[in-house]
């Protein structure tokens, strides 16, 4: 089980909690580096990852045998396989900043939850705590960054518009492999 998991866990834990169910993509990614649509069951037993068709072959690809995830196809979940993945738990964990109202009395349904239980953002404060990769690459980035801003610096000319500009600082990221989390802003004046 890879180590993100493994806190999970011994979160899940020490917050008597014997399951989770986690929706948002964001944390499912930072759980299980998995990058596609789909919900994280920390179960007692099993980790469940369930998505679609769409996106079976690629999760496929990306889980590893030690990942210990159990991948499941959405359209093969039956009403009863639903209610057995929390059956055992008293207390099952959610994200309730993440999940709407509606959500959260659909979760209760489909489970057959007895208790869903807010877990006070857990894993968003864990993500705020970065390990050596992450630095690494939040070094990288800054590195990108600066090298893209010195670029920038000496291509600028009067005239140009901004336009222009953004188009040669996305180019100079796609030249470097990097991805932009957002669209490129530029202004003057």
């Amino acid at each position: 089980m890879n180590d993100r998991l493994r806190w999970m866990r011994n979160s899940l834990k020490t917050q008597e909690l014997q399951g989770m169910i986690v929706l948002n993509p964001i944390n499912v990614h930072y759980l299980t580096s998995i990058d596609a649509e789909g919900i994280l069951l920390i179960t007692a037993g099993e980790n469940y990852y369930i998505t679609d068709d769409r996106y079976i072959e690629k999760v496929q690809k990306e889980l590893m045998i030690d990942d210990e995830i159990v991948l499941q196809n959405i359209k093969e979940i039956t009403p009863e396989d639903y209610e057995s993945y929390f059956a055992d738990c008293e207390n099952v964990g959610f994200e309730e900043n993440y999940v709407t109202y509606a959500k959260y009395k659909e979760i209760l349904r489909r489970y057959k939850m007895k208790a869903l239980v807010e877990t006070d953002c857990i894993i968003e404060k864990q993500r705020q705590i970065k390990d050596e990769d992450e630095i690494g690459c939040i070094r990288k980035a800054c590195e990108i960054t600066d090298a893209c801003f010195s670029h920038i610096a000496q291509y600028i000319k009067k005239g140009m518009t901004e336009k222009q500009i953004a188009n040669e600082i996305e180019r100079f990221f796609k030249e470097n492999d990097t991805v932009l989390a957002f669209d490129t802003i530029v202004a003057s004046r």
